[in-house]
């Protein structure tokens, strides 16, 4: 169980999808772009020290106090961990703690994802475009609202069927292993402009990659 939980938790801490929307806040505020990089990559180590230790602490803690049979429970019903708890803790304090949890990941993660998401499909969108018939005819603000509108819609309708929230994890992960971790591990290590990136951390990057692309294998070894 702590394996399958791993890859989960270390990709719960990740946020690097609100790496350029923080750089260009901070382009609009600083002049210099090499100060606003600096500021958007103080702002991310510090945001990433937080979620390390709390994270970690909330992760492993219902990892090692929960049974199987538990876990199996909580997955089948599509419920969270703290949904898991008030079923079994008396009183009003899961539930407060439950919302307010609930507040703070719409604030912060699920914000974040959205900037990120929207902002890449964005470019894809423009891209494919400009091939067909030129980046002049693109109307960027209503694509904006057009993108908005259908990550909204697909959220919904994931809602609305109550999609197994694993599921989409286990489908997410593989895919954010292989082109956040091992494809730019291997550009570091093959193009030589990228020569000042190449360090010891490179192969903890892989090896997160690794994890992510197997961990929804883990499951049958458990």
């Amino acid at each position: 169980m702590f394996l399958l939980t791993l890859p989960f938790t270390l990709f719960s801490i990740l946020f690097v999808q609100i790496l350029n929307p923080m750089n260009i806040a901070y382009r609009k505020l600083e002049a210099d772009p090499v100060i606003a990089s600096l500021r958007a990559i103080r702002a991310t180590r510090i945001a990433y020290i937080v979620l390390v230790v709390s994270v970690l602490f909330f992760a492993f803690s219902f990892s090692f106090s929960i049974t199987k049979e538990e876990a199996a429970s909580a997955l089948e019903q599509n419920i969270s961990a703290l949904a898991l708890a008030s079923q079994i803790m008396p009183g009003n304090l899961v539930s407060i703690l439950s919302v307010t949890l609930n507040i703070f990941a719409i604030l912060t993660a699920f914000f974040s994802i959205y900037l990120g998401f929207k902002e890449a499909i964005m470019g894809l969108t423009v891209n494919m475009i400009s091939r067909i018939s030129g980046s002049e005819n693109i109307n960027r603000r209503l694509l904006s609202i057009i993108i908005a509108v259908a990550i909204v819609v697909f959220l919904w309708v994931w809602v609305s069927f109550d999609f197994s929230v694993m599921l989409l994890m286990q489908i997410s992960g593989p895919v954010f292993g292989l082109v956040a971790c091992l494809i730019p591990f291997y550009l570091v290590k093959r193009v030589s402009a990228l020569d000042n990136l190449r360090a010891g951390k490179n192969y903890y990057v892989a090896f997160y990659g690794v994890l992510l692309c197997i961990s929804p294998f883990l499951k049958f070894v458990e």
